[in-house]
């Protein structure tokens, strides 16, 4: 009797050894994969004046975007007000492209690097090397009032108030609303903005783009709303992990390609 004691003493440590000492460890989900884009050359010119009727615009790939929930960031919902971007570039610029769809669109700001982001606004983060800390990010409201920054390194070393101190030279800014702007009272459909970005305003980083090279990129959104139950809603093209636009780490990849 006192062995099979024993026996099934040591029987009961040996399971509990195999049950919490040498069970493998939960997968830790793995890191997003960057989507990659392909970025066309644009065969006409492109007219920035947020009407997207050249065929470039038309057959350039639609870019769609994830709600990004407070308490779940990670949740890739739909939003509630879709957005779709679309990418393009030429020789001098870089292009993009807004449909933003929206019941209630407004927005107040009229001085440059205003926060802008504390009404609608469409926001674009570039960042052409991977290999060096620094990137962009260019914020407009409905109203074509721009916040633009060179940030050189992310994070406490100075902040939005010192980035934003420089200004893209040549930004070109096209913007149709789809509604009336500055009135809640009544239901709109949307508003489209097309940006036109010159490559000289990268100077800081790279110079222009070759076919083959990729950039880090994500298109964001933030959205009030008297038609959303929150109030707010904030989205981006790229699945980001934390509830922050300039996680340039799960941004997406935009390859720039050959004419069709």
């Amino acid at each position: 009797m006192m062995i099979r004691f024993w026996q099934i003493i040591i029987g009961l440590s040996l399971c509990g050894l195999f049950l919490f000492g040498c069970q493998p460890k939960a997968k830790v989900e793995e890191r997003k994969i960057p989507q990659t884009y392909i970025c066309h050359q644009s065969i006409g010119k492109v007219k920035i004046d947020g009407i997207l009727d050249e065929k470039d615009w038309q057959k350039a790939e639609p870019i769609n975007f994830y709600h990004l929930r407070r308490k779940d960031p990670q949740d890739y919902r739909e939003p509630e007000s879709p957005t779709i971007g679309k990418l393009l570039w030429d020789k001098d610029y870089f292009y993009v492209s807004f449909k933003a769809y929206d019941k209630d669109i407004w927005g107040y700001y009229t001085e440059r690097d205003e926060t802008t982001y504390r009404e609608d606004v469409l926001e674009i983060f570039l960042k052409p090397d991977a290999q060096k800390a620094s990137y962009y990010n260019f914020e407009i409201n409905a109203l074509g009032t721009v916040y633009d920054a060179f940030n050189f390194k992310r994070g406490f070393a100075g902040g939005s108030h010192r980035w934003s101190k420089w200004n893209c030279e040549g930004l070109k800014i096209g913007i149709k609303v789809k509604g009336s702007l500055n009135n809640w009272k009544d239901e709109d459909e949307c508003w489209v903005l097309e940006v036109a970005i010159p490559f000289s305003a990268f100077k800081e980083i790279t110079l222009s783009p070759k076919i083959g090279d990729e950039w880090s990129f994500a298109l964001c959104r933030y959205d009030y709303s008297v038609y959303l139950e929150e109030g707010r809603e904030l989205s981006s093209s790229a699945k980001l992990s934390k509830l922050n636009f300039h996680l340039w780490e799960d941004y997406d990849r935009l390859l720039f390609s050959k004419l069709r």
